[in-house]
């Protein structure tokens, strides 16, 4: 019987050769997850904020996404002191503004966000509300304003103007 099968030396160079590909390929992986977290964040966000404001005008009454520490509690509610990175909820706010109150109707939550994914915000430090015109509204009065969603040294920042439109602006962090 011949000998089939692959010599000491066979295997080694087999073994280098991936892991040379292997380094070569890892760092444009590691790249490509961290966009790819970076967009979901960003677009779950967006969704949430494009929901609040659609139910607002379609309700004719305010709605609010505000930050949360607890979305998956039996009663989620709203925390100043939370970081938006650790969730957020979307609700009919008939009560006191940016308080999630006995008689709100909940439309959405969000768990945390991946541990990499930071977000940050000028004016909605706490929440986001929705008139029912479709203006937005934060803690400030103030009707326009952005989150900042950071991975990795990308940005993503969602600026919501005076009117209460999204759009995104691309940058580094």
């Amino acid at each position: 019987m011949g000998g089939r099968g692959f010599t000491l030396v066979e295997l080694l160079v087999v073994l280098a050769v991936g892991a040379i590909l292997l380094a070569i390929a890892f760092p444009g992986y590691a790249f490509l997850v961290n966009s790819s977290r970076l967009a979901a964040v960003t677009n779950e966000l967006v969704s949430a904020i494009q929901l609040a404001r659609s139910e607002a005008v379609k309700r004719g009454t305010r709605v609010t996404v505000c930050k949360t520490d607890n979305a998956m509690a039996a009663m989620p509610a709203c925390n100043t002191a939370a970081s938006w990175q650790q969730g957020w909820l979307v609700f009919v706010d008939g009560g006191t503004r940016g308080v999630v109150d006995t008689g709100d109707t909940l439309l959405r939550l969000q768990d945390r966000a991946p541990v990499a994914v930071t977000i940050t915000a000028s004016n909605y430090s706490t929440y986001i509300s929705y008139k029912p015109s479709g203006i937005s509204q934060g803690p400030n009065n103030l009707a326009n304003g952005k989150l900042y969603v950071c991975v990795a040294g990308e940005q993503r920042d969602i600026v919501v103007n005076s009117t209460g439109r999204v759009r995104l602006e691309f940058k580094t962090c």
